[in-house]
């Protein structure tokens, strides 16, 4: 653990050897027992007496009778799974009252869970990956891969009970029905196709599954202390089909919840379609650390819905009021080709079992760096091709980013790729359509591995530059010969695209910059200032019109623009 590592009290990946809480419990005894001492409150019939004598008793490693006893009493009076380590859990931090979601008082602690469960769930990732976009990204690219870093399993005894006995209450209307989801979930799916026990087995007889939930660190650790709140739904995932819980089947969708930019934009949901590019203006920083919760999740009857523009009063309804049904499933991916979310009205309806930490890998950053190290052999004479290792990232990557077009990629992908590279071209319509046509050397519509990798390898061949100082000198250049014959009113489409990728660069995926990162972009257009310190601050003051005391894209690209009209040369 390391983000987590104050919250949930780790400080390894490893398992610690004592419970995973953050502070003793209230009540415990600063100093434990000496070793063979009786441990007071072994034989308290209080949860709570008998949890901190536990607590106190597994810490110096007891296995006695009355420690095995007292073990087998707790779970039964708390009702606690068989599969809970009680030895985290009895060390967890005690949380008085209700509060949210939760209704009454709680002990919460988080286990950290080792390679096997970490490898069962990067493999459910996978396999639950989809590269669609939409609008609910505001114009953060989609990642390409998620690699899971920590996986902490939740124990929290007063909303699993709440969870429990939803489950009960719904087992009788289901009874005697055939009470699935259209087609399975994509998790649990993979997860009997492939045998995984990484995961809890789950009660088909009320409709369970594994479902994911994206958030926040700070959002995630509230929901695992005091369960979803209803009051704040819609606030990050949109009202679609009304004010529930929202959660997917497919990893992708959840990560668009995560750290970073949140969806919808404005209006957008009540339009019931995904739009299918990213909005305008600069693009949004790219958070490369998230969170995500598999939850288990109690599904019932299920209404199925998919319709363009649903009727959210009437979901909702269906679920809370006429009783008709448990949950909801929107089926976007019928509409728009997008995904499929499951909605449920009623916090009890799930249990949030698992925090995962995760990093996204995006695509245009590896192949990036790939490209350029075989141009550096190019430039010393010495490529005869990609290596066997930087093959085999590249195949792994295409196999990620053509999957869409199984195997092949778009225009707007081929787009992506010249961008990440700094090699645009002239334009976003017919320049792109010949360079399409270009690297289409089947000439099938579609552009696929071989015809990638031997584009790629004639560009280094070629010694195309890819980086980013060096293009964004040429653009400059270029803008500047325009100005000089009186044909300049601006940077163009293929300019503007450069320059966003070069402020991609410079500002660290930020929006903004500040002066050590101004003066590295006017030394790549060989127009430092006259001194790094007072005429570096004037330079910097002048650059921000908004007087907010960063420089932003619009203001990046206003002075470049500025300086071309002057004249100023690269």
């Amino acid at each position: 653990a390391t983000a987590l590592s104050v919250s949930m009290g780790c400080s390894s990946g490893k398992a610690p050897s004592t419970p995973a809480s953050s502070q003793p419990p209230s009540g415990t005894p600063g100093v434990a027992p000496a070793a063979g001492a009786p441990v007071a409150g072994l034989d308290s019939e209080d949860p709570e007496i008998l949890r901190k004598a536990l607590h106190s008793a597994l810490q110096q490693g007891r296995r006695t009778p009355d420690v095995v006893s007292g073990e087998a009493r707790l779970r039964e009076k708390l009702q606690l799974p068989a599969d809970w380590d009680l030895h985290v859990f009895c060390g967890g931090k005690r949380l008085e009252g209700g509060d949210g979601g939760r209704k009454s008082s709680a002990v919460v602690a988080f286990q950290p869970l080792g390679q096997e469960v970490i490898r069962g769930m990067q493999d459910l990732f996978d396999a639950t990956y989809r590269k669609v976009y939409t609008r609910d990204r505001r114009g953060s690219p989609i990642p390409d891969r998620f690699i899971i870093k920590e996986v902490h399993r939740v124990l929290n005894d007063q909303v699993w009970r709440e969870y429990c006995s939803k489950r009960e209450d719904i087992r009788p209307k289901c009874a005697g029905k055939s009470v699935t989801l259209p087609d399975g979930s994509q998790t649990v799916n993979h997860l009997k196709k492939n045998r995984s026990q990484a995961l809890p087995p789950l009660d088909e007889e009320v409709n369970e599954h594994w479902l994911f939930h994206g958030t926040t660190e700070a959002a995630a650790m509230g929901i695992a202390e005091n369960d979803f709140r209803l009051d704040l739904s819609g606030s990050n995932a949109g009202t679609l089909y009304g004010k529930g819980i929202y959660l997917a089947e497919n990893v992708t969708k959840s990560d668009e919840y995560g750290e970073g930019p949140k969806g919808p934009a404005g209006g957008e949901e009540e339009m019931g379609f995904e739009a299918p590019i990213a909005p305008p203006g600069p693009p949004p920083p790219l958070i490369r650390t998230s969170y995500i919760l598999v939850c288990r999740s109690l599904l019932g009857r299920v209404n199925y819905n998919d319709e363009q523009r649903p009727n959210p009063d009437k979901l909702q309804k269906s679920c809370t009021v006429t009783g008709e049904f448990d949950s909801v499933l929107g089926d976007r991916l019928k509409l728009n080709q997008t995904f499929r979310e499951v909605v449920v009205y009623n916090d009890d309806h799930v249990y949030p079992e698992y925090i995962v930490k995760y990093e996204r890998v995006f695509f245009h950053e590896r192949f990036a760096a790939v490209y350029k190290a075989m141009l550096d052999r190019s430039l010393a004479g010495r490529f005869d091709g990609p290596t066997t290792d930087e093959k085999e990232v590249l195949h792994s990557l295409w196999n990620v980013y053509a999957m869409p077009h199984k195997g092949k990629i778009s225009k707007s992908q081929l787009l992506d790729l010249l961008l990440a590279i700094y090699q645009p071209p002239d334009n976003e319509k017919e320049d792109l359509d010949a360079t399409f046509k270009e690297w289409d050397k089947k000439g099938n519509g579609k552009i696929d591995w071989d015809d990638f990798l031997a584009e790629v390898c004639q560009r280094v061949r070629d010694k195309v530059s890819c980086s980013g100082p060096e293009r964004f000198a040429e653009i400059y250049r270029g803008m500047l010969q325009r100005q000089k014959s009186g044909q300049f009113s601006g940077a163009d489409v293929r300019e503007r695209a450069v320059l966003k990728m070069v402020w991609y660069q410079y500002c660290q995926n930020q929006r903004t910059i500040d002066k050590e990162q101004l003066l590295a972009l006017l030394k790549a257009i060989n127009q430092p200032p006259a001194n790094e310190g007072e005429d570096l601050v004037a330079t910097f003051k002048e650059i921000d019109t908004k007087k907010d005391g960063v420089i932003d894209y619009d203001e990046f690209v206003q002075e470049i623009e500025q300086r071309v009209k002057d004249g100023i040369p690269c």
